[in-house]
Order: C-alpha cells, then structure tokens, then sequence
C-alpha cells in the first residue's frame, strides 16, 4: 500500500514541474509538500478566458472598475505586461455576492465546507491582450489557499478554484463594456 502510493505521488512529480508560468502556458501543477517518500501536488491554477470585441485599453479599464466592485484592491497594474489584480488577499464567507464555497473548494469539516468558514487567501490576476483582430483576449487565474482562523496557528491548505469567480470576473468585464 505505501508503495502504490509512493509511486503515484512520484508519476504525479514526473507529469508537472513546481512553478507556474507565463498566464499562455498550460498552468502547472504546485507542490505543496516534499519529503524523501515522494512529492504532494495541487491541482494546477484555475484560468478561465475568453474574447471581447473591444480595444485592450477599454478591456484594461473596464478590468479595474470590476476589481473595485469587487472590493479586491489591485496592486498588479503593469500596463507593458498586460497584467492587473492582486496576488495576496484575504476573503471570507462571501466575495461579489457570492458564498466563499460557491468559488473555492477547501474540503469538509464537521460542520460542512470549510471554504464556508475559514479565511481564504487568493492571488487573483487578469490578462489583457490584443487578440489581433482588434479585440482582446481576457484571462483570469485564481490561486486560492484556506486557513482555519478559530485553530490559532493553524497551517494554510490548498483550494481547488470552482471556475465560478473567473467566470463573474469576466462576465462582469463584458457587462461594464456593455454600459459605455
């Protein structure tokens, strides 16, 4: 038994690498645990994209309105790289009208989903790019990790992204576009 899941952890190190890259690329698997027996990995960074028949520049501002909305402060604005949003911040119970477990799944406690209780700690980041047909290429990625604040010292454990916040990120994009 401590062999087969040996090498399940070990084929499971061969099929990703640690880092993510670029928000182009295929997200990659993250290890959240090593030790001589093997390697624990996440489930790669959840992206949701789709195309939007407006200038980049409309897209960019439209993006940022959203984030405000949102109550999600943007401390990535970097125009040359076509990239905003946050990559450290603190969520509970409910983001944009929405239950925390609706967006992340944490795993279940006694009490039900822990995403429902527990502080949530989210690196949200948006792509802006020219599609080169004269609109633009919108993509979000949420990196989300929970931590159960009533156990004191309690150690951070990944969440899996529902898909559910980078849809209403970008439909709340399409929707802001649609007002000017």
């Amino acid at each position: 038994m401590r062999r087969s899941i040996l090498l399940v952890l070990l084929a499971g190190c061969a099929t990703g690498g640690n880092t993510v890259e670029g928000s182009d690329s295929r997200p990659q698997r993250q290890a959240i645990f090593q030790s001589e027996q093997g390697m624990l990995l996440t489930e790669p960074a959840r992206a949701e994209a789709t195309e939007i028949d407006a200038p980049p520049a409309a897209v960019w501002a439209a993006v940022k309105k959203v984030y405000q909305d949102l109550e999600i402060p943007v401390t990535v604005d970097n125009a040359p790289g076509h990239q905003l949003g946050n990559i450290n911040f603190n969520k509970s119970r409910q983001l944009g009208g929405e239950r925390m477990q609706g967006l992340v799944n944490c795993g279940q406690g006694m009490t039900g989903p822990n995403a429902a209780s527990f502080r949530i700690n989210m690196s949200l980041l948006t792509d802006v790019n020219p599609n080169g047909k004269g609109g633009t290429k919108l993509q979000t990625t949420l990196i989300a990790k929970g931590q159960d604040v009533t156990a004191g010292s309690s150690d951070a454990i990944p969440c899996a992204p529902t898909g559910r916040l980078e849809l209403m990120l970008l439909n709340r994009v399409k929707a802001e576009l649609g007002k000017s």
